[in-house]
């Protein structure tokens, strides 16, 4: 087969660089690209093909003569204006398109089948009584304010709130990859959550990749943003307790309201007689949540200061990143972990509209990034049924 050079303009591979990494890309393909911009060579169709795939961006893109603007509206509603989402990873913008497509597919089928739009979604739009807010999240999710004691840890809690939410009608989703590429991670330093509001369908997205504690307050930090009717990018790796605006002040306290609230902790902190630290990790694990949850509603109740705030929050990451370096040498249940992605009630409205004759097998796979096998398993285990 002859070989096809193609003319690419240099502002267009320059965009592309900056998508990707040069670690990611190689020194080969580094050494072309060099050549390519100085015009001591043109690059192969071939050569384009295989930046393409190992930059993880469309091949369509790299002919365009401007680079291609992509409109993320989620990304004006980050957590914390950082210069790192001014430029998003190709991993979040495939996940935002691929939760937007999930999303609108539920927000068709609750439409056609005469779906009342959901009254949660808003409903606190303008309160800023942080008790007010929880009363009512815990009133429509039929929690009490012992939920917790239902589950023995934050795993535990996270499954049963999400269930909860499921209920309710808000899409829960997971995952720790973009669809089922596991050489393209998810990275939590660059977002841990995202809530996509809509009156039929709202949405939450959890960043599989973080911590079980981290998880089930990333979780309940949507929720609010769903109850408040505002979309959100929860991107705050630090837990910051300053530097962050007043929205977010509202629905990290809400949402440490909902896991540890206020009367109960503080009995627990006073007859607790032992070190700050091993105070903060008892009630983590009383309360079936992480330790800086803990530490979060201490200093908001002003039992310690920024200091100790600032070492648990250290610790937790650094605890972390070795929870996930020792995870990488261990491998779940394939089928457990694709189900643990992927929303009970969108699955079996996936597999009615199927039986109807209104929604493809294909488009089922495609939508839950799965194989025929794979989604019958799947659907099978979350309560769906094919016929």
């Amino acid at each position: 087969m002859p070989i096809v050079n193609v003319n690419i303009q240099p502002e267009i591979i320059n965009w592309a660089l900056s998508q990707t990494s040069e670690e990611k890309l190689g020194d080969k393909l580094m050494n072309n690209i060099t050549q390519w911009l100085s015009g001591t060579k043109t690059p192969t169709f071939n050569q384009i093909e295989d930046f393409s795939k190992k930059a993880n961006i469309p091949l369509g893109y790299f002919f365009l003569q401007t680079p291609p603007t992509e409109s993320l509206d989620l990304l004006e509603y980050r957590t914390v204006d950082s210069v790192q989402l001014s430029r998003p990873s190709r991993n979040l913008i495939d996940t935002i398109h691929e939760m937007e497509s999930v999303q609108e597919w539920m927000k068709g089928y609750r439409q056609d089948f005469g779906f009342d739009r959901l009254s949660i979604v808003g409903c606190m739009k303008g309160i800023e009584n942080i008790y007010v807010i929880a009363d009512r999240i815990r009133n429509d999710l039929e929690l009490d304010d012992t939920w917790y004691e239902k589950g023995k840890d934050a795993r535990e809690s996270f499954n049963y709130i999400r269930t909860r939410l499921e209920v309710c009608g808000v899409v829960v989703m997971m995952n720790g990859v973009v669809g089922r590429n596991t050489h393209r991670a998810l990275d939590v330093n660059e977002f841990r959550a995202f809530a996509m509001v809509d009156d039929w369908a709202p949405l939450i997205f959890i960043n599989a990749a973080d911590s079980n504690g981290a998880k089930l307050f990333s979780m309940l930090h949507e929720v609010v943003h769903i109850w408040l009717g505002r979309n959100d990018l929860f991107n705050d790796r630090q837990s910051r307790i300053t530097g962050v605006s007043k929205l977010e002040v509202i629905c990290n306290a809400v949402a440490g309201e909902l896991i540890v609230p206020k009367n109960i902790f503080l009995n627990k902190w006073d007859i607790a007689d032992m070190d700050v630290f091993e105070k903060i990790t008892e009630l983590a694990k009383y309360f079936r949540c992480g330790e800086i949850v803990i530490a979060r509603k201490a200093i908001d109740c002003k039992k310690i200061d920024k200091d100790i705030y600032n070492q648990v929050v250290q610790t937790a990451i650094e605890n972390y990143r070795q929870m996930k370096d020792n995870k990488q040498n261990g491998s779940g249940n394939y089928y457990t972990t694709m189900g643990s992605r992927l929303d009970r009630c969108f699955i079996r409205a996936l597999c009615e509209s199927i039986n109807m004759g209104r929604t493809t097998y294909t488009e089922a796979y495609r939508l839950t990034n799965t194989s025929r096998k794979t989604f019958s398993e799947v659907a099978q285990r979350l309560g769906g049924v094919e016929w």
